[in-house]
């Protein structure tokens, strides 16, 4: 046990010294767990999720055909590029393996591949790199430390693409010649114990990211998708659990309040007087600041009305309030009489939709301003995207 208390104090420090957390890695149940595994990433989550996974068994000598399809509840290692994946067990017999899920035909379903008495899946060696399986598996010496990278999974991940495929050495029945696979590598780390009283098993379900994790409900494909990656990496947003980002959620007056107050480092501000900003609120500090740098004003009555749903003409008057407050550029050359609904535009927010609609922080691609629709999560993140590559956002 101190030896382990030591291993896991050093892991700790030299995580911190790199600003990478550690978190023990969330493993479908074993009867008795018989060893560490940890994981190091500057970011990480562990969602429950249910995985469509297709079933694929030897149809001959490198053929495989599929064999029925299953759904698999796990909770689900999703981490960063960086991580590292640290393994120890304080008792001898334990070694482990690494199963690559795959998506070659993109239709969300991943493949695993069952080889009989040939398995497909790779060992881990004294080395702690990944082979081909053996007669004899590389059993872990116990309370040494062995350590698996995610560039090696990843790397490995894309070979068991390439070997599903047509003329591959795994070949799947019916893939396509080309691999739709996702971005996002998905390996199962099993930990194998074996023993007088049976052989017991810890899975662990890991997913490779690069520099953030994407959100469940964000896809390549959305055209707020590089938008909500930016703000996400930057640190503008965070989900709203569960892996989720909720995009067509509407913002509110205290959202844009506190991601305004984030972008510029959280500084401290003097307490707010609203009647309905109580002290302790997860908003309370972000209103602090915003009412006295005159960003947000109330709404009346000594109030702010922090659930308050945000209009596009009310986002646009605050960015432009935060445009002056940063020293961005005031620019407003869009010419308004060509927008059908220009009337509908209050007329304390027409310089701030000109300046919005200038700079693209909303979108007029339909020829209208929608100046009183109630603004999204995904919106919000669109205006920021635009804010920095159009006006260059200044951090405090």
């Amino acid at each position: 046990m101190r030896r382990y208390r030591r291993w896991m104090a050093a892991l700790l420090a030299a995580a911190m010294a790199a600003s990478i957390s550690v978190f023990p890695g969330l493993a479908l149940p074993a009867a008795e767990p018989f060893a560490e595994f940890h994981i190091g990433a500057s970011d990480s989550d562990a969602p429950q999720r249910t995985l469509s996974i297709a079933r694929y068994e030897r149809n001959g000598e490198n053929g495989f055909q599929l064999s029925g399809t299953e759904e698999q509840i796990c909770k689900l290692n999703r981490v960063t590029g960086d991580a590292n994946f640290f393994i120890q067990t304080a008792e001898e017999g334990v070694w482990v393996t690494v199963d690559y899920l795959t998506d070659v035909n993109g239709d969300g379903v991943y493949e695993l591949l069952d080889g009989g008495s040939r398995p497909v899946w790779e060992v881990m060696d004294l080395q702690s790199d990944l082979v081909a399986p053996q007669a004899q598996n590389p059993v872990l010496t116990a309370d040494q430390m062995y350590i698996l990278s995610s560039e090696l999974l990843v790397r490995h991940n894309q070979q068991a693409v390439q070997d599903r495929l047509p003329g591959g050495v795994h070949a799947l029945e019916g893939a396509p010649e080309i691999s739709a696979q996702t971005a996002f590598p998905l390996c199962v780390v099993t930990l194998h114990r074996t023993g007088s009283a049976g052989g017991q098993e810890q899975v662990f379900y890991l997913q490779i990211y690069e520099d953030v994790l994407v959100p469940f409900d964000i896809f390549p494909t959305d055209s707020y998708y590089d938008a909500v990656i930016f703000c996400l990496f930057r640190g503008y947003f965070t989900g709203t659990g569960g892996g989720q980002f909720s995009p067509d959620a509407p913002l509110t007056r205290a959202q844009l309040a506190q991601v305004l107050w984030t972008i510029c480092g959280s500084p401290e501000a003097e307490p707010t007087t609203f009647s309905d900003v109580p002290e302790g609120t997860w908003y309370y500090q972000a209103i602090s600041w915003c009412q006295q740098t005159k960003l947000i004003s109330g709404q009346g009555a000594n109030t702010f009305a922090p659930s308050s749903l945000l209009t596009r003409e009310q986002m646009a008057a605050i960015l432009y309030r935060y445009a002056r407050y940063t020293g961005s550029s005031l620019r407003a050359t869009a010419n308004m009489s060509r927008f059908s609904d220009l009337d509908s535009v209050s007329s304390w927010a027409y310089n701030s939709m000109q300046w919005a609609a200038t700079n693209w922080l909303i979108d007029i691609s339909d020829g209208a301003l929608l100046p009183k629709k109630t603004v999204t999560r995904a919106e919000l993140a669109e205006a920021l995207y635009a804010y920095d590559i159009n006006l260059a956002f200044q951090s405090y």
